[in-house]
């Protein structure tokens, strides 16, 4: 099983974001109000806590969420946001490419896994307050696709 060892510093910060700018760029679009941002963060926290059964990734997955949890994480991932709804999509989408750079190190098996609770998280978060809306579900494509999955087209 892969822990943080296995990554180098920056592997292991990209990692540890991840789920922070997945929370981002799904926010960013989502169509809220004070009550609903409460519940979209509600819901990033708790698949933060407690991640659920993740096969072979579990130490692996439970070791991101508990880094993600932490201050620093959260002030990194603070300096990323943009000035308008797409620039915040587009900027933490792209810091999502070195995580998916240290995936690609660790056996499929469990990088698939990992990606599968980062797409949980996305949905997590657009079906929290209003379930998910169009602008949400093309960011979550987005996600997908920058993860390494298939597009919507595939």
């Amino acid at each position: 099983m892969t822990d943080k060892t296995f990554f180098s510093a920056d592997e292991w910060r990209a990692l540890s974001e991840a789920p922070l700018y997945v929370t981002l760029a799904v926010l960013a679009v989502a169509e809220h109000g004070p009550v609903s941002v409460v519940k979209e963060a509600a819901a990033s926290a708790k698949l933060l806590a407690v991640p659920g059964d993740r096969g072979p990734a579990n130490e692996l997955v439970a070791a991101i969420a508990h880094d993600a949890q932490s201050h620093d994480a959260r002030h990194d991932a603070k300096e990323h946001r943009g000035t308008s709804p797409e620039q915040a999509v587009d900027e933490a989408i792209a810091q999502l490419a070195p995580a998916t750079a240290a995936l690609a190190k660790v056996p499929l098996e469990e990088a698939i896994e990992v990606r599968a609770w980062l797409l949980d998280l996305a949905h997590a978060v657009a079906e929290a307050a209003k379930g998910t809306n169009p602008n949400e579900q093309a960011t979550i494509d987005r996600i997908r696709v920058a993860l390494g999955g298939p597009s919507a087209a595939d």
